[in-house]
């Protein structure tokens, strides 16, 4: 795993949750118990309520090139949706049990929950008023491919579906730890909306992160997996004679100290 695959993730969750679909606020963060299959005897569910899962599943990277061991490639993107006879509520007009106000709990409707699901997923994260989802997009280079994918289950009489959206997308990769954030960029602004919302995983990323480093030179070693003996045979490090270690004092004059 990374940050990356991490901050598409914890983008993706919010997103759903500000995009008032179906399932409310009850989306999933990689939630193992969601859907199970105790001793292969059918599906099962530990939800009192339609949910959508969302999990970062696989990634992989041909030939890395000039981002190095941050690079993050392709990534899976597994949006697992579920309905259940046990979410049922009762209408006290009609007797029926309902799976949402409205559609009785049958098979047919299950399968169209699931389908709304499938299109509210795809329309919240295209949604350029969701600040969430602007994220999201950002951290894409490209969407490579979609698919969709069902099961369902009515093992002792309990009724499950299922559905699986999975998204393969090119993602940009890791940020270099010390990087400067641009607070208009997609990490700036997750780091901002991550705050703004106490989402609890903001300090794993800072500490990840570490402070922005204030050194004159980018740090090409982290940058691009480079061996330092590489970065100072490419003289990367000394425009002008002038060492890694010395920082280099604006136009107009000023002190010469050295970079710490």
């Amino acid at each position: 795993m990374s940050l990356m695959m991490m901050a598409l993730r914890i983008a993706a969750i919010e997103a759903l949750k500000a995009g008032d679909t179906l399932v409310g606020h009850n989306v999933l963060d990689s939630q193992i118990s969601a859907f199970d299959h105790p001793n292969g005897q059918g599906l099962r569910t530990d939800q009192q309520q339609p949910f959508i899962a969302v999990y970062t599943d696989a990634a992989r990277v041909d030939g890395p090139g000039q981002v190095g061991l941050r690079g993050n490639g392709r990534v899976d993107i597994l949006f697992n949706s579920g309905v259940a006879m046990t979410m049922t509520q009762t209408n006290r007009a009609t007797g029926e049990a309902e799976i949402v106000e409205g559609l009785p709990a049958t098979d047919a409707h299950f399968e169209a929950v699931l389908d709304l699901l499938d299109w509210q997923i795809s329309s919240v994260l295209s949604d350029p008023k969701n600040p969430w989802s602007e994220v999201f997009r950002g951290f894409i280079l490209s969407h490579v491919a979609k698919h969709h994918a069902r099961s369902g289950s009515a093992a002792d009489q309990v009724r499950v579906a299922a559905g699986q959206t999975k998204l393969r997308v090119e993602a940009f990769a890791d940020p270099a730890p010390g990087q400067v954030l641009d607070p208009s960029g997609p990490w700036g602004r997750f780091m901002a909306l991550m705050e703004a919302h106490s989402v609890p995983q903001l300090k794993l990323f800072q500490m990840a992160l570490g402070a922005p480093s204030s050194g004159p030179y980018a740090d090409f070693e982290q940058l691009t997996g480079m061996t330092r003996a590489d970065a100072e045979a490419l003289k990367l490090y000394s425009f002008g004679g002038v060492a890694r270690d010395v920082e280099i004092a604006p136009p107009g004059g000023g002190q010469v100290v050295p970079h710490v």
